[in-house]
């Protein structure tokens, strides 16, 4: 992303967003808990604090936070969680996206006029319809969703899987959903599930890191796929930028209304559009990155301080490779804000 692109970055997101639907408001908070703003600063979180598209909520082990949407929707941030309240695309064609990305976060959404939020998690994409439900996200990039009301449709890697009242699936990274199942009377607990996924990725840590690639393979992929119509839909928001330019020379208010309506304002929704669905991407990438492949290499830098394995050797040669990629791909995406 080139550096004239990066600077209306936010601006484009204020313009091209409703702004009724920029807002969560926090009813409930206790422990410690703060909010990152699209600057990076962190501020803490009260009652009566407002949580807009582009920042993060951030729990500690002790923390709790408790919001509520326009339309009356909820969600709940559990300790040692992330939440992130952002949005895809622009104009009618936006959508919130509500973003758990590490910890547990539990959603009790509405039916809503317009399109209804994309769910989003480090393994998978979901779409709602009116319902309750809550998602685990482990360290290792796995994912758990249980539904206790209403349907959500589970997607990843191409297959969907729709959950009914009572039921759950499991999606590791990389991974299609696995078999859905009945949870009810089973008690759903993330610290419990949480270990067991990290119990098995120390016993295949470099499987487990070769399965994060493939997911962060993705987002590289649909990063790829907009290269080319940013450029040409930067070609001709340039071009009817310099166009416009002589017309406002000339004087002629009724050519200039007419070329703003008809060339220049879509030049620039169109590439704005794109600039949007750029971020979105390099930030999923950059999610991933910082709590699933930071968390991975931590603990096994901790198991292994002086002495190596060969599997640890296969597993920090691999981690070396994708900080590699992530900085040649991802950060020229990216802004000093986000890292």
């Amino acid at each position: 992303m080139k550096k004239s692109l990066l600077t209306v970055v936010l601006a484009t997101t204020l313009m091209l967003t409703p702004l009724s639907a920029q807002k969560a408001f926090v009813e409930y908070v206790e422990g410690n808990a703060s909010i990152q703003n699209t600057s990076g600063s962190l501020r803490p979180v009260d009652f009566g604090s407002t949580v807009t598209y582009g920042e993060t909520v951030l729990t500690g082990q002790d923390g709790t936070v408790e919001m509520v949407l326009d339309n009356g929707s909820r969600i709940r941030v559990s300790g040692n969680s992330v939440f992130s309240y952002t949005s895809t695309g622009a104009g009618t064609d936006s959508r919130p996206v509500l973003a758990t990305t590490a910890g547990s976060v539990s959603y009790k959404l509405n039916r809503a006029a317009g399109r209804s939020p994309i769910i989003r998690t480090n393994s998978m994409v979901a779409g709602v319809r009116g319902t309750e439900f809550t998602i685990f996200a482990g360290r290792d990039g796995s994912v758990l969703l249980a539904v206790a009301d209403g349907i959500v449709d589970v997607e990843s890697e191409g297959v969907q899987v729709t959950l009914l009242k009572n039921e759950a699936v499991e999606v590791a990274p990389g991974e299609a959903p696995g078999a859905k199942y009945e949870y009810l009377g089973r008690e759903l607990d993330f610290s419990d599930w949480n270990k067991q996924k990290n119990d098995a990725f120390l016993t295949d840590p470099v499987g487990t890191l070769k399965a994060v690639e493939r997911r962060l393979a993705v987002y590289a992929a649909e990063l790829k796929k907009l290269e080319a119509p940013y450029a040409d839909a930067t070609d001709s928001w340039k071009k009817a930028t310099a166009q416009y330019k002589i017309l406002l020379e000339e004087g002629d208010k009724e050519k200039i209304k007419q070329f703003q309506q008809e060339l220049l304002f879509p030049a620039q929704d169109a590439r704005a559009v794109l600039i949007l669905n750029i971020r979105y991407w390099a930030l999923n990438y950059l999610s991933m990155r910082r709590y699933v492949v930071s968390n991975l290499y931590m603990e096994m830098k901790s198991r292994n301080p002086v002495t190596r394995t060969s599997v640890a050797d296969e597993f920090f040669a691999l981690h070396a490779e994708l900080l590699r990629r992530y900085e040649t791909v991802i950060v020229p995406e990216l802004n000093e804000n986000d890292y």
